[in-house]
């Protein structure tokens, strides 16, 4: 018994004289260079980049340094991280793994680049020390029972800005915090971004403010579960998608709400076209190759104003209600890659007025294809002969239809309805201005152009003072459709300076 008192005594002094020596070496090695180097090491192979910590400075087992840094040679390509605060789980050592608990970060910043021609432009910005092989060493015959693992239980960033190039320009972003904790499995991170403002290239939406959004890393991909901004004066935006981090694939779906079509649209028509806007949308892309943008637009209680053809179409009419016109229906759906643009099923209504569906392509500011159709409603054009018979035909939902196309360029369309019109309207479009004496349209007061007088010339109306337009307009027509027969060249050559006369010219550009 005796025997057995000692040698148990003993072997408990052996323990507690291990347990005191182990603990001295994990706590040496852990204030080492060597852990700090192993650490670098770990996270840039995690990073898939080159990583380093500057030196640590320990107060018990919380722990601080002053950077980190990382250059990656993919997408990913710099980090930058000040003021960072953290504390070890000592127990878990025992356990196998290094446990770093509750690291905060004063700042990061991080640079991206998706473009297809990656710049150097990373490389320039940092410098980065020596990472060695990540490896433990410097421990002896201890380096068989140290962890080689290293397990992280959550990051907290005071503030995230930073920049993304793509092929389509810059993305950039500031005053942003974000969290981020491990996920239920190996390799997942769930990631939650709350405020800050981003900048992006898309002249539509230069600027966004981030209210919150929740991602999270699994599997070389990051996945943006959910996602609001606010954008111009109260619209909300809703994304959610994924990104390839190695592939550089990714895809967004969206929503918009709350915006205005006046706020999205050119300066000169925020004037003319107003209503609240919704927008639905997906967009995708990949490097080396145009992102893809599709979805649906739809106004709702919108209002169609101050256009020269509302005032054209009023004075075919004569009436005014084409002048401003409340839309019941507008909306149509959408495509864009590259310089090309669908507007697919399009449909502008005003209920018990007119209604105009069609499709058209741009290519630039070149109208690839326009074809629509033309719906009125029975009477409108009642009081010009052949209006109502020869351009227009009955159809569904009781409108009169005819066709529509438009070609030409966005500074200068051209559609195939005006010479139509014309025929069918003969002078009733047109009035005599006493204080200039010239012929003018209705309702604008616009002067007409040689173009003009041309095609109405060879369709045998002549413009001139005293003549009897009324008396004679049944002869001049019906002349007319003859005579447009025989000089189809001579209208073709005139037909683009009339377009200037029925439906203005078009504003210049602003940069």
């Amino acid at each position: 018994m005796r025997w057995f008192a000692w040698s148990s005594l003993l072997l408990v002094v052996l323990l507690v004289a291990g347990v005191i020596f182990g603990y001295n070496a994990v706590r040496s090695y852990l204030r080492s260079d060597d852990f700090r180097t192993m650490l670098g090491g770990r996270t840039g192979e995690f990073l898939e980049g080159e990583a380093d910590f500057d030196p640590f400075k320990w107060d018990g087992w919380n722990v601080s340094t002053a950077r980190f840094t990382f250059l990656g040679e993919e997408s990913l390509r710099t980090i930058k991280a000040s003021g960072i605060d953290a504390s070890v789980d000592i127990g878990a050592v025992w356990d196998g793994t290094y446990r770093i608990k509750d690291i905060r970060l004063r700042e990061v910043e991080v640079i991206g680049d998706f473009t297809n021609d990656p710049l150097d432009e990373g490389k320039s910005l940092i410098e980065i020390y020596p990472a060695g092989s990540g490896t433990n060493s410097g421990s002896g015959f201890l380096d068989r029972f140290l962890p080689d693992k290293v397990e992280i239980t959550g990051i907290e960033v005071a503030e995230i800005h930073g920049r993304a190039l793509t092929d389509d320009g810059t993305w950039s972003w500031s005053d942003t915090s974000a969290s981020v904790v491990p996920g239920t499995t190996d390799g997942v991170y769930d990631v939650a971004l709350q405020g800050g403002e981003i900048r992006t290239p898309l002249s539509l939406i230069d600027r966004l403010s981030l209210n919150r959004a929740k991602g999270r890393y699994s599997g070389d991909h990051f996945y943006l579960l959910s996602s609001e901004f606010d954008a111009f004066e109260s619209a909300r935006i809703s994304v959610d998608g994924d990104i390839g981090v190695e592939s550089g694939r990714w895809q967004f779906d969206g929503e918009v709400g709350g915006a205005r079509i006046e706020e999205v649209i050119a300066e000169d028509w925020r004037q003319r076209l107003m209503g609240p806007l919704e927008v639905d949308f997906k967009v995708t892309g990949e490097p080396g190759q145009d992102a893809h943008l599709r979805g649906s637009l739809k106004i709702t209680n919108g209002v169609l104003t101050a256009l020269p053809v509302l005032d054209r179409i009023a004075a075919y009419a004569n009436t005014v209600r084409f002048r401003r016109l409340a839309l019941s229906e507008a909306q149509l759906d959408f495509s864009k890659k590259g310089e090309t643009i669908d507007l697919r099923n399009i449909r502008l209504a005003s209920e018990g007025l007119i209604r105009l569906e069609g499709s058209m392509r741009l290519v630039g500011d070149v109208i690839e294809y326009g074809e629509f159709r033309v719906g009125i409603i029975p009477g409108t054009l009642a009081h010009l002969p052949g209006a109502e018979t020869k351009v227009f035909k009955p159809g569904e939902l009781g409108f009169l239809w005819t066709p529509l196309s438009i070609s030409g360029t966005l500074d200068l369309p051209q559609e195939d309805l005006s010479e139509r019109l014309i025929a069918a309207a003969g002078e009733r479009m047109f009035e005599m201005v006493p204080e200039t004496g010239q012929w003018a349209l209705k309702y604008s007061g616009r002067a007409i152009g040689d173009s003009t007088r041309l095609i109405l010339e060879n369709q045998g109306v002549i413009l001139e003072t005293g003549q009897q337009v009324i008396d004679q307009a049944g002869g001049l027509l019906n002349k007319g459709a003859g005579d447009a027969l025989k000089t189809g060249s001579d209208l073709l050559e005139g037909g683009a300076g009339a377009l200037f006369d029925l439906f203005g010219r078009p504003l210049p550009k602003t940069e």
